[in-house]
């Protein structure tokens, strides 16, 4: 299991570096709102699944999916409270850098804790 995760760094690393030079050298075919981040959290959700079924013996998908639902939730009433509408491409892009960061975080943490067993 521990070269599985190697392999996941060295894909993200990889998937990082490709998305970075595709949307620099093609522009017009990457949006500008888009970051390389915004595309590789599918693949973070993947690790997340990969790495809880070994440490947790359970898959973390279903709290995700969860989280995700009241996330739009929480953040549609709180535009349509604040601002007095929803505007979808604002709505959207904030809903999915904030999940994003969830993921990262998830991931990190799940990596901290592979990586604590694997040394003790």
């Amino acid at each position: 299991m521990k070269y599985e995760v190697l392999v996941q760094l060295a894909v993200i690393g990889i998937l990082w570096v490709g998305l970075s030079f595709w949307k620099r050298k093609f522009p017009r075919f990457f949006p500008k709102k888009l970051y390389p981040v915004d595309l590789i959290i599918f693949y973070l959700i993947y690790c997340i699944h990969r790495l809880s079924m070994v440490i947790l013996k359970t898959s973390l998908l279903p709290e995700i999916s969860l989280f995700a639902a009241l996330l739009g939730i929480g953040l549609t009433l709180f535009l349509a409270v604040t601002r007095g509408e929803i505007v979808y491409s604002l709505f959207w892009l904030q809903f999915w850098r904030i999940f994003g960061i969830l993921v990262i975080i998830s991931y990190l943490t799940l990596l901290l804790i592979f990586g604590l067993k694997f040394v003790s």
